[in-house]
Formats: structure tokens, C-alpha cells, sequence
């Protein structure tokens, strides 16, 4: 009897409510053929099944709520009665593009993402079940020439699936740990105290935030930008851009510039093996922007940004801020950022010190523009001025190579029209 298990979707989701079945108790079922549909906090998700066989069991009603783990069916498959073990199979659907190997899976049909589902040889056996281990078969073997027990991680991949760099960071751990374990002190709730479970996306903050300082040794550089020049000819757009439906904020200007420097500095685009000492460059530039919903924050990015014109990027942006905050945002809008941009201004504020989102080496902090005194040609004047708070990961950028990527950025806002035109 094959157990499957509802498996971690990935992004801090851990539950999902059954919306339909698409069989029914002592139906044929076929590999790779849809199950159900199970609505989570951002995507709903069409499950097929990882196995040919009759469906003898469904672990939850619809309308009702199934957690991560929980037995979702059981499937009788063909020749069971056989003594030998079987190794389970993997579902043979649609496949999507990754571009790590590390998260090279199966693919079940989603209603508004292509979330995907991880496959494994390994399997633990009783008396009438199997269940999956979900790793990376680089992770697997890094795992077992380390004495790490795969079983006791947690991944961070698809549906769970327990990469490379989870069990790197179970190595760091390990390394970490002193000889007498951790005590983490209790919180008592005491009267005047209420206790709220943190939603689905904040428990995905939490993971990635943690992992991101616990990994990447953060080195900030701020700075102020004159964008007057970038001020007015925002405002003498603003007008033909509203007439053909376009919002048009600042943002685009800003991302155009950064593809822009990236173009110039790739290092800053790319990622690091700590394990192997490489540094993974990448061929696109997908611009990634925290978008504020009433979930938490998520990252959306902007695919090829550096290809699209200022007009495309804004109706983006707006696009993907839309579809974040009604949550009907794709896995594949989330996936594969390579570096990331913030807009502290949103909320009249100067400067911060922002976390780099990992495997990423590099996010650009955006404060509120305002007017101020600046001296030019021996003169004070009022200017437009722009804060950013530029995080990079020290392993592999110096200060040094912060600052010559900040001149360009800042160059090309101080002069925007040279911008556009190359």
C-alpha cells in the first residue's frame, strides 16, 4: 500500500485546504494523473499522484483542512502481493526549468503557480507503507560523506525537498555546537499575554531572514544621490504615461539603472559555493522588489529585467504588486531572483540595513527622496536626494568593489536621460 503524503510546498506553507478530488475511493488511478486540489496562503495547487494503482483511502474531506505529513491517500499498486520492495516511482509530468540542480524534481499541474514536487529514491519501509525522503541527490551524497542523518533535516526546496545547502547548513551546525546542547530559554504567558500563531508566510520569513545572517556576512554601505535631474523628468513623463495606463513611480528608473550596473559588475548578479570556493555567475538578471501584503513580505521578481524599456517595467511592477497582495502570485514569479531591490521611501524612511535575500550577494536599500541643501559650483541650492543602503556578501565583494558599483548606479540616476539612451 503506497502512502502519500501531503507534502511541504515550500514557502514557509506547512497545511492547505482540500478544495476537490478528482477520483474517488476504488477509482484507477494513474501516475502523474491529478489527485486533488489543495488551496494554500499563495498558490492553489492541483497534487498528482506519484504512483499507478487503486485508491483506497482519501485522508481528508473537502472543505476540511490537511497538514504537511498527513496521509493524503493510499494507493493499492498493481502487483503488490510481490515480496520484493518496490522502489517508488517517480511521477512523469509536465517538467519546469530550474536553474539549480539541486532542485531538479517532478512537476504536478498548479492552477496558479508550477510548484515543484521533489522525488526520491531513498524510502523508509513498514508492513504495509512507504514514505519519501525529498533530497537533491547532490544533497543526499554531500549527507552521507558527512555522517548527516538526511532524515532529520528539514528542506528548504520545493515541496520540501532537502537541498545542498540545507545540509551545509546542518554541517555548520554541527560544527557550531557546543558540547552541551542549546537551551533555548521558555516563554511563559502570564496574565496580560496572548499568544497568535505567526501566518504561513511569516514562518517563511523567519526561515529565510535567519538563514540569510546566519550564512552571509553582511557589510552595508550608504550614500546620498542628487536626483533632481531624475525628479523632473519623472514628472514631465508622468502625464503621457497615466494616458496609456501606466503608473509611473520611481521604481523603474531605478531598476533600469541597476540592470545597467550589473551589466557592468556581474559579481554582484551572481551567487557563492562555499562548499566547492565558486562563485556561480548567472547569464540574466531577474530584479527581485519586496512587495508588502497583508500576509508578510514577498519577493516577486521581474524576468530579464535589463531586456524591458522603462514603460515595461513599471506595468510589471505594478502587475506583480497587484497579484502579491491578492495572492494569486505564481511560484515561478518568486523563483530564481538574482538580486534585489527595497524601497524603505514607501514608508518615509531615510536609510536601513537590509538582508540580503539568499543565495543572492547583494540588495539595494531605497530610502524616501527629499529636498535639501546641497552646494554646487560654490553655490547652496535645494536638490532632490535620494538615500540608499547597499548589503553585500563580504565572502566575495569588498568595500571596495561596493563603491565602485554605487558610483556607476549613482551616475546613471544623476543623469538619467544618459541612462536611456545607451
Amino acid at each position: 500500500m503506497y502512502n502519500f503524503k501531503f507534502p511541504d510546498i515550500g514557502e514557509g506553507i506547512h497545511e492547505g485546504k482540500l478544495l476537490k478530488w478528482f477520483f474517488k475511493v476504488g477509482d484507477q488511478v494513474g501516475e502523474g494523473e491529478t489527485l486533488c486540489l489543495i488551496e494554500t496562503d499563495k498558490v492553489n495547487a492541483e497534487i498528482p499522484s506519484p504512483v499507478s494503482g487503486i485508491l483506497k483511502k482519501q485522508g481528508v474531506e473537502v472543505g476540511n483542512i490537511i497538514h504537511v505529513g498527513d496521509t493524503l491517500v493510499l494507493i493499492e499498486e498493481p502487483n503488490e502481493s510481490k515480496p520484493e520492495e518496490k522502489e517508488p516511482q517517480t511521477a512523469k509530468v509536465e517538467t519546469t526549468s530550474v536553474d539549480e540542480g539541486d532542485n531538479a524534481g517532478v512537476v504536478g499541474q498548479l492552477e496558479v503557480s508550477s510548484h515543484v514536487i521533489a522525488s526520491s529514491t531513498d524510502s523508509e519501509t513498514n508492513e504495509t507503507t512507504k514514505t519519501k525522503v525529498l533530497a537533491s541527490p547532490l544533497a543526499r551524497q554531500l549527507a552521507k560523506d558527512n555522517q548527516i542523518d538526511i532524515q532529520s533535516l528539514k528542506g528548504t526546496g520545493e515541496f520540501g525537498r532537502i537541498l545542498k545547502t540545507d545540509v551545509e547548513q546542518a554541517m555548520f551546525n554541527t560544527k557550531q555546537a557546543p558540547n552541551k546542547p542549546l537551551q533555548v530559554p521558555k516563554f511563559e504567558s502570564g496574565s496580560g499575554t496572548r499568544r497568535v500563531p505567526i501566518t504561513s508566510v511569516r514562518k517563511a520569513i523567519v526561515n529565510a531572514m535567519s538563514l540569510s545572517k546566519q550564512i552571509i556576512p553582511h557589510t552595508i554601505l550608504m550614500d546620498e544621490i542628487d536626483v533632481t535631474s531624475l525628479v523632473k523628468l519623472r514628472s514631465e513623463q508622468k502625464e503621457l504615461a497615466k494616458s496609456l495606463g501606466i503608473h509611473l513611480t520611481f521604481m523603474p528608473f531605478i531598476i533600469k539603472a541597476l540592470t545597467k550596473t550589473i551589466e557592468a559588475f556581474p559579481i554582484f548578479n551572481a551567487s557563492f559555493d562555499h562548499e566547492k570556493g565558486e562563485i556561480i555567475y548567472k547569464d540574466y538578471i531577474n530584479i527581485g522588489f519586496a512587495a508588502d501584503t497583508p500576509e508578510g513580505l514577498i519577493v516577486p521578481n521581474i524576468k530579464n529585467a535589463d531586456q524591458l524599456s522603462i514603460y515595461d517595467l513599471a506595468r510589471q511592477l505594478k502587475d506583480l504588486q497587484t497579484r502579491a497582495v491578492e495572492r494569486t502570485i505564481q511560484l515561478k514569479d518568486i523563483q530564481n531572483g538574482t538580486f534585489t531591490v527595497t524601497n524603505y521611501g514607501a514608508f518615509d524612511a531615510l536609510f536601513g540595513t537590509p538582508i540580503i535575500k539568499y543565495p543572492e550577494v547583494a540588495i539595494m536599500g531605497i530610502g524616501k527622496i527629499t529636498k535639501k541643501p546641497v552646494v554646487k559650483n560654490n553655490e547652496i541650492v535645494i536638490a532632490d536626494i535620494m538615500p540608499i543602503s547597499f548589503a553585500v556578501d563580504h565572502r566575495i565583494i569588498d568595500g571596495a568593489d561596493a563603491g565602485r558599483f554605487v558610483m556607476m548606479f549613482k551616475s546613471l540616476l544623476i543623469n538619467p536621460v544618459f541612462m536611456l539612451l545607451s
